[in-house]
This record gives structure tokens, C-alpha cells and sequence, in this order.
């Protein structure tokens, strides 16, 4: 996905802190309570057939490692046996994060995509933000898209509800083999799939995101005088840390939430909810392990290894690559990389592997969602359903695919020509016709996330492609699931957000010396009986039900 904002990008690692992305949608208030715990849980995912037409010079994994190509494919292959659409209108609700593109009845491309997809297809195209007030204003209107794509990290209300009443149940259609009838769709994993489902049944095709989480990308021009961004323990790194700072450097971004969030990985906390050996379950947020890294961060703030600057900084990525701040959280290793050649292409960020600290075994990483949403379908008739179907398995076509080149740049020398490299590169005309719905489609769904030197400016992109595939095998090796992915809580969607924000408050007075440590135990007692103890009662439930 291209132009996210640093926002959204993080936001799609912190939403999942509380949980999975069926759970924060669906709505408070739901009449679904129970029975939505058990049943999300028991449903049978499509099977796993990744398309083998391509092969890519690295493998990925079912684990969630990425493939990686180190050229474009000299010869394309067609993922789609037919057109899939019947000619009918399609309205298609969806976020885009860049530019909008021309207007359909004056965009040329525009016009080949809906013959190519075999449809007249009206795409409504939100943008971030705006997203949030966007969808639930068209759903309130009454004339529904046929396709909704629905974001876990937006607050988006009732989606349950809407779910049951208004769209159509999909899970026959794709549950275990019957998704061989889509090979693209059948190309994404059960992780994949899992966020798509609410009350036990599958509501719509996925939309893949890297599977690996938060990082710290560092400059290694400015590592370089610690013999580099790594650590073997704590005291290594607070050591190194206070190395790289002096005059106008700052070994750190200010933002103290996402230094626990990534040092917690270190102390061995859970990732994000955890499932005890006597069956109960723990939030991260309330471990020992989570408060060990907290006091962590303490002591690196009164070092003074921390920018000086708001700890909600939007411009912390540049800084980095101006060379005032050593090290920044990154959404996965990817985007470190690409944001980083991105601001200097001759910049190449260096990954932070988990380190043991102060006696623990470190977690390693903690896996990530590994989607930002799924496509919904209106009700309609079996054919209509499995038409959309046929739609959304084309969108989803992957990397090496004719159809894929199609969606993303367009057609060879009006849109795009090919660069020295071999990689499709739009022209003006292509940036102002194709981008901005590409963008669109791809948020609806797309094909598992593929490392490829496009993806990284500069024209080192195929040591990028090998460097990041060599960090997330290390990541991969040992990093840990959330325990509650595929479970449901009510209580989640209804307390969370509130729970989050004075958390993450009280994370900021603790760093900055405004409040005490010992306040951040009491807290969490605190927040059992205001909805937190709810939220694990309902995890448990549905955990003790379907390990």
C-alpha cells in the first residue's frame, strides 16, 4: 500500500493491541454476545493454496514471511481465466491515500478497468482521515454499496449488525476447499481470513498487510559510532543510546508509547493478549513484563537520550533522515526501509532485533495483524454474490500477474513505460488516472505483500529486497501471536478506546517524571471492574470453548 500516512501506519499496529480487528468492530451494543465469542472461533477458514504460476527468488512462508523478487518478472502470467463481471453496475465504497484520480466519465483507465473487470463500477473513495465519517454517513443513507470495505483501526460502530442485516454471508462460498473457485483469494492465509469473520461466519475478502509488526528503524550514519543499531542487553543499548547523543543528535523519537511498545518485545511481555497456563487471560499493558520495559524507558528519558520534542511529533521519520534523531518505530521493517530511502535514497535503515534484557528471554517480535480490513458484499442473489466474488478474486491478483500490472500502472506507454531496471513506472498520465483508483482497489483487497525492489526508491532496491527478507526471517524465528486473533469481546469495542488513551497518557506523565511509577500497577486495578476484567472473561470464554 502506498502513501500512508505515518499515522495510519502505526495506527494498524496499535489497533491491534487490544485485540483482532473483527473484535473492534463489531459494535457496542451488539445482540450477538456469546454466542459471536464461540462461533468466530469455530468457523472453517478457506484453505491455504498459494499460486504457484510465479515463482519468486525468495520463498515465503506460511508464517507470514514474505516472498521476495530481486527483478520484475520477464514474463507475466494471467491469474484470471475470464472476465468476472456480467456487465451489471457495481458500487464500491473504499479509502484511498493519495491523490484522487480523475473523475471516471474522464479518466481513459478508469474505462479499461470496468471492461476488464466486466462491470460498470462506481467507486465512492474516501481518504484518510475522513474515513470514518465517510462510511457510516453512506451506510445511514440506505442505498448500500455492493462492496464496503471495512477498516480495523477507524472506530467504526455496529458492524455486526450491519453484517447480519445488510450483507451477505460468504462463508459457503469460501470456507476450505470451495475457495479454490478463487485461486487469488485462495492464495492468502488462515491469518488472513481470520479478520474477516464475526459471529462465525466469513463476511468478505481481506485486505493483506505485512504480517510483521513495530520495529525501530535506525540511521546508521549515526550507529555507526556505536559500532551499530543492535544490543545484546539492556544496559548495552542505554549505553549505546547515550554514545549517539550530543550536540544536535538524539538517539530517540519522543513518542515513550511506542519505545514500550517495541523494548516490551525484549522483557518478554505478551503480544497484546495472552494466553495463561491456567487458562486466564492477560493483557500486556497489565504484565510485569510490559511494566519492566515502562521503567525501561524511565530511565532512557533521564538519560537524556529522547528528542526534545512532543511526544505525538508528526515529522520524526524526516528528522531521522536529517540526522537529528538516531532511531524511529516503524508499522514493519519494509516500511523502515522505504521510508527511509524515501527521505535520503542513498539512507538504508537498520532493524532492531529484540534483545534479552535485564535476565528475561526475549519474546522476540510480536506478530502483527497481517491485514487493514476486509471487503464486505451486499445481500443479493448466489449469483450476483459469487459475480462480486469473481470481481474481488481479480483485485486480488498478485505480483508477476498481467492483472496486477493492469490495476497498478495501466497500460504500457500511455500509463507507464519500463525503467532500466525492468520495473513499471507511471507517467503523468498514469499518475493522474491510475494511482489514485489503484490505491482504491488495492485497499479493497489485494494479494499477499511482496518484497520487491519498486517498493524501496533509490537503485539499491534488490539489497533492500535482501536485507529486509534477512530481518524477517530473524523476526519470524521466534516471534509470538496474539492470543485473542480469531476471538471475539462486546466489551473490547465498548471500553477500549477510552482504557487506551488514559494509558497511553498515563505512559507519557510516567516517562516525562509528571507521575510516579508505582502509579501504573494501581491503574490497571483500577480498570478491572471499568471494563477490562469484562474483556477477559469474554476472551477466556471463547478461548476455553475453541483453544
Amino acid at each position: 500500500m502506498t502513501g500512508m500516512s505515518r499515522r495510519t501506519f502505526l495506527s494498524l499496529s496499535t489497533a491491534v493491541a487490544a485485540g483482532t480487528a473483527t473484535t473492534f468492530l463489531t459494535g457496542c451494543g451488539s445482540s450477538t454476545t456469546g454466542k459471536g465469542e464461540a462461533a468466530s472461533a469455530k468457523v472453517k477458514l478457506p484453505s491455504y493454496i498459494p499460486f504457484t504460476k510465479i515463482k519468486p527468488d525468495l520463498a515465503p512462508s506460511s508464517k507470514g514471511l514474505s516472498a521476495g523478487f530481486l527483478s520484475y518478472p520477464k514474463e507475466l502470467v494471467r491469474s484470471v481465466a475470464k472476465t468476472p463481471g456480467d456487465g451489471s453496475e457495481v458500487t464500491l465504497l473504499t479509502e484511498i491515500w493519495v491523490q484522487p484520480p480523475l473523475p471516471k466519465g474522464s479518466n481513459d483507465h478508469w474505462q479499461k478497468v470496468n471492461k476488464e473487470l466486466g462491470i460498470d463500477l462506481t467507486a465512492i473513495l474516501g481518504t484518510d482521515p475522513g474515513y470514518e465519517e465517510k462510511f457510516p454517513a453512506i451506510i445511514a443513507g440506505g442505498d448500500l454499496p455492493d462492496l464496503m470495505w471495512i477498516p480495523p483501526n477507524q472506530g467504526l460502530q455496529h458492524i455486526a449488525q450491519l453484517l447480519e442485516g445488510e450483507c451477505a454471508d460468504i462463508t459457503e462460498y469460501v470456507s476450505g476447499d470451495a475457495v479454490k473457485d478463487y485461486p487469488n483469494l485462495a492464495a492468502m492465509t488462515p491469518a488472513h481470513w481470520k479478520t474477516a469473520v464475526v459471529n462465525g461466519k466469513i463476511w468478505g475478502a481481506p485486505s493483506p498487510y505485512p504480517a510483521l509488526g513495530q520495529v525501530y528503524g535506525g540511521n546508521p550514519r549515526i550507529w555507526d559510532k556505536a559500532d551499530g543499531f543492535s544490543a545484546r542487553s539492556t544496559d548495552e543499548f542505554l549505553a549505546k543510546c547515550k554514545e549517539v547523543t550530543g550536540g544536535k543528535v538524539w538517539a530517540l523519537e519522543p513518542i515513550y508509547s511506542n519505545a514500550v511498545s517495541v523494548l516490551s518485545q525484549c522483557y518478554g511481555a505478551p503480544n497484546k493478549w495472552a494466553r495463561e497456563k491456567d487458562g486466564s487471560v492477560t493483557f500486556w499493558m497489565e504484565s510485569d513484563e510490559y511494566a519492566e520495559a515502562l521503567n525501561f524507558v524511565q530511565k532512557l528519558k533521564k538519560a537524556g537520550v529522547f528528542y526534545p520534542g512532543d511526544p505525538k511529533m508528526a515529522d520524526a521519520y524526516l528528522k531521522m533522515a536529517q540526522g537529528s534523531i538516531g532511531a524511529v518505530v516503524y508499522a514493519n521493517p519494509s516500511g523502515a526501509r522505504k521510508d527511509t530511502r524515501t527521505n535520503d535514497p542513498s539512507l538504508a535503515a537498520e532493524i532492531l532485533i529484540p534483545f534479552d534484557a535485564d535476565g528475561h528471554k526475549a519474546n522476540a517480535h510480536y506478530h502483527a495483524f497481517g491485514t487493514i480490513g476486509y471487503t464486505a458484499i451486499k445481500k443479493g442473489s448466489e449469483k450476483r454474490v459469487r459475480m462480486l466474488l469473481d470481481v474481488l478474486n481479480y483485485l486480488a491478483a498478485p505480483f508477476g500477474s498481467k492483472e496486477r500490472e493492469f490495476l497498478e500502472f495501466g497500460e504500457e506507454g500511455a500509463d507507464f513505460t519500463y525503467d532500466k531496471q525492468g520495473f513499471p513506472q507511471r507517467t503523468k498520465k498514469g499518475k493522474q488516472q491510475v494511482e489514485g483508483l489503484f490505491s482504491g482497489l488495492t485497499t479493497a483487497t489485494t494479494s499477499p505483500f511482496v518484497l520487491a525492489p519498486s517498493l524501496f526508491p533509490g537503485t539499491h532496491g534488490a539489497d533492500d529486497v535482501r536485507d529486509i527478507y534477512a530481518v524477517e526471517q530473524k523476526l519470524i524465528e521466534t516471534a509470538i501471536p496474539n492470543a485473542a486473533v480469531g476471538h471475539y469481546s462486546d466489551a473490547y469495542t465498548q471500553y477500549y478506546g477510552r482504557m487506551s488513551t488514559e494509558a497511553n497518557d498515563l505512559i507519557n506523565d510516567i516517562v516525562a517524571g509528571r507521575k510516579r511509577m508505582s502509579e501504573w500497577k494501581p491503574f490497571w486495578s483500577e480498570w478491572g471492574p471499568r471494563g477490562l476484567d469484562q474483556m477477559k472473561k469474554q476472551y477466556q470464554k471463547s478461548l476455553d470453548q475453541n483453544p
